[in-house]
């Protein structure tokens, strides 16, 4: 056998051997220890804006000046985004806006570190008033 033919069958081998790696179960890391109380499954701590009373008015100007129309299509708004949700048929409560506004979402960014949760309040109130 020739070296270049042994040198192809090496590879060969090393190629096979590296498509059988991986595929197995997917695995995610793990805390060895916690510190204070773990949430239950499904659960996240409360946001302060969702214990505020949001201004819709307000939350109007908020809106605008953070660009959400850019994304987002609503009509109370003039925006015409087509990113996001379409917030005219989303359907979101109050309680939920102000968790994605907050913590974010898929592709939206979260707002909790740039917004006072009164500012996030009204954003929510403008997003889901009737």
């Amino acid at each position: 056998m020739s070296r270049l033919s042994l040198i192809a069958l090496l590879l060969a081998a090393l190629v096979f051997a590296l498509a059988g790696c991986g595929g197995g179960e997917e695995v995610s890391p793990t805390p060895q220890t916690i510190e204070g109380e773990a949430p239950e499954p499904g659960t996240t701590e409360a946001d302060p804006a969702a214990e505020l009373e949001g201004d819709p008015a307000n939350g109007e100007g908020i809106y605008a000046a953070n660009g959400c129309g850019g994304c987002h299509t609503f009509e109370a708004a003039g925006s015409s985004g087509n990113v996001g949700p379409n917030l005219d048929e989303s359907g979101t409560d109050y309680e939920r806006a102000v968790q994605v506004i907050t913590n974010g979402s898929g592709a939206m960014p979260a707002f909790g570190d740039q917004l006072e949760p009164q500012e996030i309040a009204d954003v929510a109130a403008f997003v889901t008033q009737d």
